[in-house]
C-alpha cells in the first residue's frame, strides 16, 4: 500500500496490495424540489452550490449562503502532503468531498472482510451518513475495532490523512497537509472551496491550544497567515462533521454587513434536513438520532437537535463583520475531477436543491463505496477496469 498509485484514472493493472473496487453505492440523496432536478446519474452533473461532482470546472457561489454538494467534489487542495507511514505523496488538487458516503452494500462485502467483519453482510450501512458515524457502525455491527494499527499498516474506512480509495479524495482532517510544530499557530491554507474562499487546518492558534468558533457552514470571519492582516471569511477542518463545509458562507445581513450561519439557516439550504428520513444509529456509544443527508450539526454534534454554535452566544461583534474585504476571495482555480463524483451527484445549479441518487451499476472505482486505501492486502487482482 505504500507505493500504491494515487492516479485517478488509469488502464494499468493494479499493483501488488492496491485495492481497486468498482461499484455503486447504497443510494444517493433524494432529488430536490419537483422540477429542479437537473443532469445527474452515475456520470455526474453540476450538483448544488456549484460545486464539482463530475468532469466539471469548479463554479462559485454567487450569493451565499449556497448549499454544498452532498455527494462528490466540494473543493480542491492547494498543497501538497504525505502520508508519513505508507509514504503516499498526494499532489495539489486533490479532491474534498463532503462528509457523507453513498454507503456500503453487497458490494463492499469483500472491503468490509477485509476491515475485519466476519461477514461483508453485518458491516452494512445506508448511505446520507457521515464517514466518522459509518465507521463506528462498521466498527459496532462487526463486533471490531476501527481504526486500528496491525504491524505497520492504519486499518481504517479513511487513511491517516483523512482520504480514501485510488480515485484519492479526503473526507476528513486532512492533516498531512499542514504542520502542527512546535511554536505554530494559525493553520496553515489546505484547500479552496466552491465557493472560492480558502479552507485552513484545524487550528486557530495551535501554541495556545485554541480552535476556531465556527458557524454551521464551517467558517468564521478572522485573519489568516495568507490575508495580509484583514480580516475575511475562511473555512476550517474540523474533528467532526461536516469535517469541511457544511455549506457555503457567510450571509448578508444588508449593505456591507455579514454574519456567521446559523444551524437554523444552514438546514434551510437543504431539503433533506428536517424532511421525513431521520432516523437512528447504533455506535458502541449507543444508539442516537440522525438526519440522513442533512450536513448541518449543532453544538452538540447532532443534525437533528439544534442547539445553536457557541459563537452566536458572543456579542454580534463575536459573528459579524462589515466591509467588502469580510467576503474578500480569489478566482477559484479551474481543476476538473478525473473521475466523477460521488455516486452521481446531479441537480441544477440552484442552492435549495439537493443531489440525485447515483444510478444503479455505475462502472467506476469506488469512490462513493468507502473503498479502504489504508488497509495492508498481500494481493488483490480485482476484475474491474478503471474507466
Amino acid at each position: 500500500p505504500a507505493k500504491c498509485s494515487r492516479a485517478r484514472a488509469s488502464s494499468a493493472p493494479a499493483r501488488k496490495g492496491c485495492l481497486r473496487i468498482a461499484c455503486s453505492g447504497t443510494g444517493g440523496p433524494p432529488g430536490g424540489d419537483p422540477g429542479a432536478g437537473g443532469p445527474g446519474g452515475g456520470a455526474g452533473g453540476m450538483g448544488p452550490g456549484g460545486a464539482i461532482v463530475g468532469d466539471t470546472v469548479m463554479a462559485t457561489c454567487d450569493s451565499p449562503p449556497c448549499a454544498a454538494a452532498l455527494l462528490g467534489r466540494i473543493a480542491a487542495t492547494t498543497v501538497a502532503g504525505i502520508d508519513q507511514r505508507s509514504g503516499a505523496t498526494m499532489p495539489v488538487g486533490e479532491d474534498i468531498y463532503g462528509p457523507f458516503e453513498a454507503g456500503f452494500g453487497e458490494d463492499q462485502n469483500g472491503i468490509l472482510e477485509q476491515l475485519g467483519c466476519s461477514s461483508g453482510e453485518l458491516g452494512h450501512v445506508g448511505g446520507g451518513i457521515d464517514t466518522l458515524t459509518a465507521q463506528q457502525m462498521v466498527a459496532h455491527q462487526c463486533q471490531i475495532t476501527l481504526p486500528r494499527i496491525e504491524g505497520n499498516s492504519f486499518v481504517a474506512l479513511l487513511d491517516e490523512c483523512g482520504g480514501h480509495t485510488m480515485s484519492y479524495h479526503f473526507h476528513e482532517s486532512l492533516s498531512c497537509l499542514y504542520t502542527t510544530d512546535s511554536g505554530s499557530a494559525h493553520s496553515a491554507q489546505v484547500g479552496q472551496g466552491g465557493d472560492g474562499r480558502f479552507l485552513y487546518g484545524k487550528w486557530e492558534d495551535f501554541g495556545a491550544s485554541e480552535l476556531p468558533k465556527l458557524d454551521a457552514c464551517g467558517g468564521h470571519f478572522g485573519v489568516t497567515p495568507d490575508s495580509n492582516g484583514v480580516t475575511l471569511y475562511h473555512y476550517h477542518v474540523q474533528d467532526a462533521a461536516p469535517f469541511t463545509f457544511g455549506c457555503f458562507g457567510p450571509m448578508p445581513v444588508g449593505g456591507e454587513v455579514y454574519k456567521m450561519v446559523t444551524v437554523g439557516e444552514c438546514r434551510a439550504l437543504y431539503n433533506g434536513c428536517g424532511d421525513s428520513d431521520a432516523g437512528t444509529v447504533a455506535t458502541a456509544d449507543g444508539t442516537r438520532d440522525y438526519d440522513f443527508w442533512c450536513p448541518c450539526f449543532d453544538r452538540g454534534g447532532s443534525n437533528v437537535a439544534a442547539v445553536e454554535l457557541a459563537v452566536f452566544d458572543g456579542p454580534e461583534s463575536a459573528y459579524t463583520c462589515t466591509g467588502a474585504t469580510c467576503v474578500g476571495k480569489q478566482a477559484v482555480a479551474s481543476l476538473t475531477s478525473p473521475t466523477g463524483g460521488e455516486g452521481g451527484g446531479g441537480g441544477d445549479s440552484s442552492s435549495t436543491t439537493r443531489a440525485t441518487s447515483p444510478t444503479s451499476g455505475s462502472p467506476r472505482i469506488a469512490s462513493g463505496c468507502m473503498a479502504v486505501v489504508a488497509i495492508a492486502v498481500a494481493a488483490i487482482v480485482a476484475p474491474w477496469s478503471l474507466v
